[in-house]
Order: C-alpha cells, then structure tokens, then sequence
C-alpha cells in the first residue's frame, strides 16, 4: 500500500505539472495570437530601421526601398491586405506597395489620425527615436502603423502600413518569442524531474505514516476477533482516521461488555436449569426418602415386615437420587477437560440417561475427522438439552442420535414422540439457547415437528466458520 500511495502521488504530480505547463503555453501562444497589431507593429518598426540605410544624403534608393517595403511581409511570413508607404521629410509618398498603381505624388487616403501620426513621426529628434517606435491607429477592420525613419543623424522618412486580415505564421511568433518553446521544453523536463522528486518524498512520508496507523487497527482487530479485548488502538489524532480509531476502541469495549453480560446471562440460566431440576427430581424425591424412612422407623418394633419394605422403598429412591446426581454432575463437566472425542462424550452421557429415563437411545456416530472444541461444546449441550426436553415433554419410548465428524459437523437428534407444533414453541428457553449456541458458530439450526409424529432436530456447522472462537 505504501508503494501504491507513492506512485499515485507520484503521478498525480507529474500530471498536474503537465497540465499547467500546458496551460501556460496555451495562454502564451493565445496571447500571442491575439496581440497580431503589436506583433505587426514590431516588424514594421524593424522594417522602417532597416529603410534607413537606403537614405544617403539627400538622394534615396528608391528601388532598394522599394523591394525591401515589397519583401518585407514574405520574408517575415505575414499576410496581410493593403500597403506598405514610405514619405520623405516633406510628407511626400517616395515608395509604395499596393495592388492599385497610383501616380507619383498623388496623396494617399489616409484618416487624419494617421497623418498626424506621420507629421509626429517625422518631426521627432533623432535622439527620441528608439528601436520600436511606431504609432497604431484601428479604424474598422483596418489597422495603420506608422514608424520614423531614422538613423543617428537625422529622421529622414516615415514608413506606413496599412493591413487589413492579417495572418502570422510560425516563423512570426518564432520571431516575436526567440526560445519560447525551447524555454518551455526544458521547463518541462524540470517540472517532471522536480515533479517526481517532490511526490517521491511526499508519497514516501504520507504513506509511511497513513500505512503505519493502519497497520496498528489491524494488529488490534485480530487481536479482539481472538477474543483479546485487553488492547487498544492508539491513535490519538483527530482527523476522520483518528476518529474510526475512537470508535472502533468503544465498539470493542462495547462488545467486551456484552460478551461479560452474556456470559453471565449463560450462567444464570444453567443454574436456574440446574435448580428446576433439582426441584423436580431430587428435591421430591428427598421428601419421598424421607416419608418412606419415618415410616420404618415407626414401624420397627411393631412391623418388622412393613418396616423393611419401607426402608427398602426408600433405598430405591436414594439409587434412583444417586444416578440423576450423577448425570447432572456428567452435564457439568467441561468436554475439553476429559480428553474425549465428542462421539465419545455422547456415548457416556447416553448410557447415564438411559439408566436414568428408561427410554432407549440409538446412538451412531460416523466420520474420524477432530472436531473442534467449541463445536464439541455446543454440540453436546444442545444433545443435552434435546434428550432433557424429549424426556420432559415428548413421551417417546426411543431416541434416534446420529453425529457425523466431518466438514459440516452434524447432529441429527429424532424422537418417536407426540411432537409439537414449532410455531408456538419457537420462543422456547431451550430452542431459543440451541439456536443461539449454533448461530455463535456461524452454523446452522433446524427444527422439524409435528403433532403426533415425533421431532427431529437437525444441527450443522462447518469448522472453519468456528476457527478463532473461544
């Protein structure tokens, strides 16, 4: 997971970089683009310096400038409508390019701005001339620039443009942003390496810490899903992490408490089983020991025969008192403790409650594989409790027992008695622990019955959903 963390920001990173630096050249050549006036208005200030050199004295090249004002827009790849003029000191046209001939002298149509601009442009002072001096005037669709001709000495002309859809091409912006994208290519290498560098580090902190926290949840969680409540998760943070960190702590005390609580609810109701059937049985039976012994011995002397009969009445009894403490004190007995297979137990337990109830049991147990404990402890409590409830309520003369050892476990428990109807005995103390007992185990509890035809309880649990139980 750290590694994963790492690379994601990594990535994420890398990402965002390239698609600022995408945006950024985008606005850049879009700047660009839409800024042709001034673009347009830097190369005709060039054009108007490089004039300058065909302006000797008082004569002029009027062929030279001429075809430098014609190749001019081809030799910087602009496209464009209109004129390219240049005018003496006086004002007066001396070189023009245009696709309508004209006259010498005759006066171009030009907006007054324009040729204010001109008269500006020629009466300035050589020194006051930079590089990019133009003058821009837009009317409509049309855009005038204008630009002195000048060198060190003098203002010898002005140069004027006239365009109207104007086109750059790539040589003009490569001209107008020397290096841009050279600029911007080593930029982007910067901005990856620096990129990875910066979400390499990130990643490796974040994901170090994050994974660690995370690493502590886990280790607390498997402890409390062994049944160890005695740890915590430490984290004392107040983000949404430290916060499933709080709550999971309280969950785990939460179910630390209802474990306690049904513990001792568990035991409760066994020992209020334990006193119904001392009541019942023992209890009675003592008081009818003790009836049949105070009968003898007011008969000894006077009955000796009468006397004997009761003494051995009650002998009956303290048999009968023995065999039943006996299977109590067998229902006590943890399994784990006597070292039994669970087919072993239920044997041993069968025989004792034979002998106590008379009614006959046929036990069949099939399968060699180990059962784990917790399923030999639910399994044999919820045979007790069926064999108690069939002798209790069902009236059946025999008892079916099948258990099979394997993957499921299943118990299979069938009497021949009057049966009962499921709907009404399905909030039962004892149906409702056999229930639970299974269910703890993540298995499975079915209960068949009918008035008259007997009843069949079917219990199944697979052993790996029991592993990790206590």
């Amino acid at each position: 997971m750290q590694w994963k963390l790492t690379i994601y920001y990594i990535l994420t990173t890398i990402v965002v970089m390239l698609l600022l630096e995408m945006i950024v050249v985008l606005g850049y050549y879009l700047f660009v683009n839409y800024n042709t006036d001034r673009i347009l208005a830097i190369q005709v200030g060039s054009v108007a310096q490089n004039a300058a050199i065909h302006f000797s004295g008082p004569s002029v090249n009027e062929d030279n400038l001429y075809q430098t004002l014609k190749d001019w827009p081809s030799e910087t790849g602009t496209e464009f409508q209109g004129y390219s003029a240049a005018f003496d000191p006086d004002g007066r046209p001396i070189a023009i390019t245009r696709e309508t001939s004209f006259e010498d002298n005759t006066e171009l149509q030009m907006p007054a701005e324009v040729k204010q601009h001109v008269q500006t442009a020629l009466t300035l002072e050589p020194s006051s001339v930079k590089p990019m001096t133009t003058y821009i005037y837009k009317e409509k669709s049309a855009v005038y620039i204008v630009a002195p001709i000048a060198n060190k000495i003098a203002v010898r002309g002005a140069l004027v443009v006239k365009a109207e859809q104007v086109r750059l091409s790539s040589q003009n912006l490569r001209n107008f942003m020397p290096n841009v994208f050279s600029f911007f290519g080593i930029s982007l290498i910067g901005f990856i390496i620096g990129a990875a560098i910066v979400g390499l580090t990130f990643g490796i902190i974040t994901s170090r810490i994050l994974v660690g926290r995370i690493q502590r949840i886990l280790i607390s969680t498997n402890r409390w899903s062994q049944g160890d409540f005695t740890v915590s998760i430490n984290d004392p943070s107040g983000d949404e992490l430290g916060q499933l960190v709080h709550r999971l702590n309280q969950m785990a005390k939460q179910l630390k408490q209802l474990l306690w609580s049904r513990h001792d609810l568990a035991t409760m109701e066994e020992r209020n089983r334990l006193a119904r059937e001392l009541h019942d049985s023992i209890k009675q039976q003592m008081f009818a020991v003790s009836i049949w012994v105070n009968t003898g011995k007011s008969l000894i002397g006077q009955n000796e025969e009468a006397a004997r009969s009761n003494l051995t009445e009650a002998e009956h009894l303290i048999g009968q008192m023995q065999r039943e403490l006996n299977a109590l004190i067998l229902e006590l007995r943890p399994i784990a403790l006597e070292g039994k297979h669970l087919s072993h137990a239920l044997e041993d337990y069968v025989r004792a409650w034979q002998g106590q109830t008379g009614i006959f049991v046929n036990l069949e147990a099939s399968g060699d594989q180990r059962v784990s404990p917790v399923i030999e402890e639910a399994f044999f409590r919820i045979a007790q409790e069926a064999l108690s409830n069939a002798a209790r309520h069902s009236r059946a003369d025999t008892v079916k027992l099948r258990l099979e050892c394997g993957d499921p476990v299943t118990l299979v428990i069938s009497d021949n008695g009057c049966g009962f109807d499921v709907r009404d005995a399905g909030h039962g103390v004892g149906l409702s622990s056999m229930r639970e007992r299974v269910l703890t185990l993540g298995g499975q509890l079915d209960i068949w019955s009918d008035k008259g035809k007997g009843t069949t309880i079917t219990a199944r649990c697979f052993q790996k959903e029991s592993r990790g139980l206590k």
